[in-house]
Formats: structure tokens, sequence, C-alpha cells
């Protein structure tokens, strides 16, 4: 059994449908206050590098712990989560007719530490201005590194795609498994 220690339903979905056994512990972690003006892979890495110190102060004796986190990059411009409805938007513009990546840093502590950092890439056609602001206005967006929804909004959209779902969905399974 592990330990997912996130806040993510998404997280958690793809541990459950991976058919993997385990629990979550959720926290809240802020992320602004972590250097952006690095290469994506660095920066998501430092997050969850963050994350695990910030976890593992406050609950101290665990083992088999899974930590995560997920950003977007257009280029190399970092899009974190949008704070608000005009910030969603904008990066949701970036995305459109656009390529973008997904960059998913993981650390699995188990008998030894695992240290990951993976990448997917998609090449999204023009989004429709209807069907993006639908998607604004349903709140799907929050919480979502780049506003990015790659199992609903985003999918629709995509021409190509180079790296795994989960990656962009927040967690390396592929790469999880064969740790496991």
């Amino acid at each position: 059994m592990i330990i997912l220690a996130s806040s993510s339903p998404t997280r958690a979905n793809l541990l459950k449908d991976a058919g993997i056994n385990f629990t979550q512990i959720s926290f809240q972690f802020d992320e602004s206050k972590i250097e952006k003006n690095v290469k994506p892979e660095i920066y998501v890495q430092n997050v969850v590098k963050a994350k695990k110190e910030q976890f593992l102060k406050e609950n101290m004796g665990l083992k088999n712990l899974l930590f995560a986190d997920s950003c977007v990059a257009c280029g190399d411009k970092i899009l974190g989560k949008a704070k608000d409805e005009k910030e969603a938007i904008a990066m949701l513009n970036l995305q459109s007719g656009n390529e973008c990546s997904v960059y998913t840093a993981m650390i699995f502590l188990g008998e030894f530490e695992l240290i990951n950092v993976s990448k997917t890439t998609y090449k999204f056609k023009k989004f429709d201005e209807h069907d993006l602001n639908e998607y604004i206005k349903n709140n799907e967006w929050q919480g979502k590194a780049g506003a990015m929804t790659i199992e609903n909004f985003n999918k629709k959209y995509i021409i190509s795609q180079h790296g795994e779902t989960s990656t962009a969905m927040g967690l390396n399974l592929k790469i999880l498994k064969a740790f496991l």
C-alpha cells in the first residue's frame, strides 16, 4: 500500500484505475513561492521536493509516500494554476493552435527514493471560442496547471501527442508501476 500525499482527485483516480492500492492524505501547499525563472522541468522538480519537505515536517514516520506535481509550459513559459477566469483564458489562448508540454515530477519514498520528471507534449488545433467560453463558465479549469484538462476540454483539440497521457494528468503511471 502506498500513501498519496496530494489533494488531487485526478491523481487518486489514476491510481485507482491502475489498480494500485493506496490511501490519500490531502494537504495544502502554496507553490507561488517557488522560483519560476527556471526551465519547466527544474521548476516542477523544485515544487515536488518542497511538497515532500513540508509534508515530512508534519507527518513523520510514514513510509511508501508518493508526491507529485505538474506544470504546463508553452515554450519556456510556465503556466501555473489560474487565479481567475481572465488568467485561465489567457493560458488557454497560449495553448490554442500551439504546441505545449506538461511536465510531471514525482517522488516515491520507499526503501529508497525514486525521483522522476516526465514530459508529454501536445500540438493543439485552434480552440473554438464558444467551446472555450463554456469550459471557463463551467469552472473545470480551476485547480489545473495551465487551466488544462487533457481528459476533457483539451482532448478534442489534440493534433499530436508525444509522451504518456497519465503524465499529462499528473502522474507517470508507466514509471511508477515499473518501480512498484
